[in-house]
């Protein structure tokens, strides 16, 4: 059985620690390269692993969703930290960095349907399945907007290293 307060709970510091990510990734690219090329190629990988999400599904459904979830989650949080001890090495490394980033991007995009899959499995009720919809996107929209806000100020105090450490935690 769900706990949906743990669950929606959880997704919320999923979404902000997402949201965190994403802009402090992009930020250290700017800032290291000074480059809108880099910058775009990056964006354009994030992109392209949500575009070819159609083909995840596949091999989503052949394996079990707790599963995948689960491997995505500790194949992200490995990258994760790689990517936060390449980002002190000399700039040279940074295709390390781009490369890691966008493995970071395609394990979300496994993560992401396991999780919505699982869900469905979990809640039995269409009515409380729907509740539980609208809560998710309300919690994701609100911290997609707020955690762009978030992550600013803590560009501002910190370096956006120390951001993608705060993202492991």
């Amino acid at each position: 059985m769900l706990k949906k307060s743990s669950y929606l709970i959880s997704r919320f510091f999923a979404v902000t620690a997402g949201s965190l990510y994403g802009f402090a990734i992009i930020w250290w690219i700017q800032f290291n390269t000074s480059s809108s090329t880099i910058v775009g190629l990056v964006n354009a990988g994030f992109d392209l692993t949500a575009a070819l999400s159609i083909f995840y599904g596949p091999l989503i459904d052949k394996h079990s969703f707790k599963q995948t979830a689960l491997g995505a989650s500790f194949l992200q949080a490995f990258w994760l930290f790689l990517l936060f001890f390449s980002m002190f090495l000399p700039n040279y490394f940074l295709i390390l960095n781009c490369i890691l980033a966008i493995l970071i991007s395609i394990c979300d995009e496994f993560y992401s349907p396991a999780d919505r899959a699982i869900l469905k499995q979990s809640v039995k009720l269409n009515v409380d399945l729907t509740n539980m919809i609208a809560k998710i996107s309300f919690i994701d929209q609100s911290v997609n907007f707020f955690g762009i806000a978030l992550a600013g100020i803590l560009l501002k105090s910190i370096s956006s290293k120390y951001i993608i450490k705060i993202y492991q935690f």
